[in-house]
């Protein structure tokens, strides 16, 4: 059958082999959208993808028909650009290297380089499927190339190259953590360093060569400058030519590279996505989550840089939206466009198309109302993901590592391999940190500059679904404190969160007209500094925190401070999540529970008889120990 029918064959083959999916389509959809996604529509990607596939299944059936490609065929076929450059070469008589790459019909560039006499031995690697392999090989040598097994002894290349003959090497592909990281379309990515060392310690020139498919059998072969390495030269240079030249063919024509081999396996770069629901306190959860992945890389010896964050705020068209993103995401597959279909109907547009321009090694959600975000952007970037809370029944085995505090934890979540359970919520806060930052503070400093001796912290939650925090309760804690803070020269510091009702906080407002103790209020709804909470941490002596937010608990606890909880009234009779947390916290002696009139004679004891430091948590440590999961 004539070559054009070939090709039309091979191209309706690699669609069949496209529309089957599989890990390889995923990861040639990857790539695409780690080059491309913040210049390509998610449509185009998409398109491309399939493109590629089709590209493929063309370039293997005409390579199956090399026996009937001749001079007459090369001629009417392909057209040399920069045909000047083959005589270039041939001025130098210590041999050519011949740099090509996973692109068009690589294997018809030998044959117009042996037509023009370069003839050249090809460093071709070994097929998994051996019978496959000996024909690759036997069509290759039927056009004059000599084939050499990539398991050669190295001095038999130079001999070659030394002796004036021309090697044929692809230089595209990952080269593991033996070759050099240059940037590739933005990224760092592993390059051979072989055909460059080669042509160094031989004086072999390099030419590189790239095959364009323009229509079915129709070829334009691009033969770029030579580069000449003298030998004491730096070969990185020339390495980064040779990816931007790729680079620039590939963007001319982006479906002709072989997008399906993982040419980022290895990047030390890796790019997180963090996805922000708007509530302060899940945000922060995500970041801890980042800041524990930060250490363990650079623990394994990566760089600071070697980890892009980028946050982005999730917002749906409205609250029916959200419900039906948890109810459909967990069906959601990479096969077909749903996804896509689902994430554009019920995210605002501004959201979703942040969200489809960035692409993410990893993506890390708090809360179940991102989870089906999280998945989604998951399966469209083939990534890893992680979730803070429990994402649901539906959604546990689709997350690459769940984090869940204890007290949301039951025995049979417990047992699954991919889920840590915590004792507490994931925060920013440890004590060296605020050792630290207050030094930086000046603390101590401010105590003697303001007479003082001690600190309060005081953190205001608000109401909840289980808990109501009345006025009357923060008015009571407010009396004890003034009585003892005024007797023993203590300075307050006080912060409300989003959830303080307005009541409470008029009140905090009429203390400060009065009081003498309290150094600073601030407002949890006009708050515009992410680390007012850590501040006072760092400032406090003791922290008295309301028990029905756990993730102020948690950051007071982890501040290693002493803390004392004081519980609001409950509005249910059953036992509740928060108080399993506190009762979990107060039996390995991690804080106290107190009433208002008990905190005058907790704050003195501890003036008296410092208890130290509070038991350590081991939370991070357990996080650590999953992190294989993610790297």
């Amino acid at each position: 059958m004539p070559i054009s029918f070939n090709i039309k064959i091979g191209r309706f083959i690699g669609f069949l082999i496209y529309l089957a999916g599989g890990k390889r389509r995923m990861v040639a959809h990857s790539n695409l959208r780690a080059a491309f996604s913040k210049e390509k529509s998610p449509e185009k990607i998409d398109y491309l993808t399939r493109r590629v596939y089709e590209r493929a299944g063309e370039t293997f059936s005409e390579i199956l028909s090399l026996t009937k490609i001749d001079k007459n065929y090369i001629d009417k076929y392909i057209k040399v650009h920069n045909r000047q450059n083959f005589e270039k070469i041939s001025k130098n008589n210590k041999g050519l290297i011949f740099v090509s790459a996973h692109f068009g019909n690589w294997e018809l560039s030998t044959i117009v380089s042996k037509m023009n006499g370069v003839p050249l031995s090809l460093l071709a690697r070994d097929q998994k499927m051996m019978r496959l392999n000996e024909l690759l090989n036997r069509l290759r040598e039927s056009k004059g190339s000599m084939v050499i097994r990539k398991g050669l002894d190295v001095k038999n290349i130079f001999k070659l190259l030394k002796d004036g003959k021309n090697l044929g090497i692809l230089a595209d592909q990952n080269a593991g953590h033996s070759g050099k990281f240059l940037p590739f379309f933005s990224r760092p990515a592993s390059s051979a360093i072989g055909p460059y060392r080669f042509a160094q310690k031989t004086g072999a020139w390099i030419l590189p060569a790239f095959i364009h498919r323009i229509n079915g059998p129709y070829h334009e072969l691009y033969l770029e400058e030579p580069m000449v390495i003298s030998e004491n030269e730096d070969i990185a240079p020339y390495m980064m030519k040779y990816n931007s030249l790729l680079e620039k063919h590939i963007r001319k024509s982006p479906e002709q590279w072989f997008w399906m081999h993982k040419k980022w396996k290895v990047t030390p770069l890796r790019k997180v996505l963090v996805l922000d629901d708007g509530r302060k306190g899940h945000l922060k959860q995500s970041l801890a989550i980042v800041e524990i992945m930060k250490k363990y890389r650079l623990d394994k010896g990566f760089k600071p840089e070697d980890m892009e964050v980028n946050v982005i705020k999730v917002e749906y068209v409205d609250r029916k939206s959200e419900i039906l993103m948890k109810f459909l995401a967990p069906f959601v597959s990479y096969r077909g466009g749903m996804r896509l279909m689902l994430l554009r109907a019920m995210l605002t547009r501004s959201s979703y198309k942040k969200l489809v321009k960035e692409y993410a090694d990893i993506i890390v959600s708090a809360g179940s109302s991102l989870y089906g975000v999280n998945r989604i952007l998951k399966i469209e970037n083939f990534s890893k993901n992680i979730a803070v809370l429990d994402p649901g029944w539906f959604n546990r085995n689709s997350a690459d590592l769940i984090i869940i505090p204890k007290h949301d934890a039951n025995g049979a979540i417990q047992k699954r391999k991919n889920i840590v359970i915590t004792d507490m919520a994931p925060n920013l806060i440890d004590k060296d940190y605020i050792k630290i930052l207050g030094e930086k503070l000046e603390v101590e400093k401010n105590k003697k500059h303001h007479g003082k001796h001690y600190n309060i912290g005081f953190l205001i939650g608000g109401d909840n679904k289980d808990f109501t925090l009345k006025e009357e309760l923060v008015n009571n804690i407010f009396v004890s404190l003034e009585e003892v803070c005024a007797k023993y020269k203590i300075d307050l510091y006080i912060s409300t969160s989003r959830r303080t009702n307005s009541a409470i906080e008029k009140n905090i407002e009429e203390f400060l007209k009065n009081s003498f103790c309290i150094r600073k209020y601030v407002s949890g709804k006009n708050d515009k500094d992410s680390e007012t909470i850590e501040k006072f941490l760092a400032f406090s002596d003791i922290v008295i925190v309301t028990g029905e937010s756990i993730s102020m608990v948690s950051e007071a606890v982890s501040s290693g401070k002493e803390v004392l909880v004081v519980m609001p009234d409950k509005k249910t009779g059953r036992f509740t999540k928060h108080e399993r947390f506190i009762d979990n916290l107060n039996r390995n002696k991690k804080l106290r529970i107190v009433s208002p009139c008990g905190i005058q004679k907790l704050i003195v004891e501890s003036i008296m008889f410092p208890r130290g430091e509070s038991a350590s948590c081991n939370d991070n440590e357990k996080i650590r120990e999953k992190l294989y999961r993610i790297f």
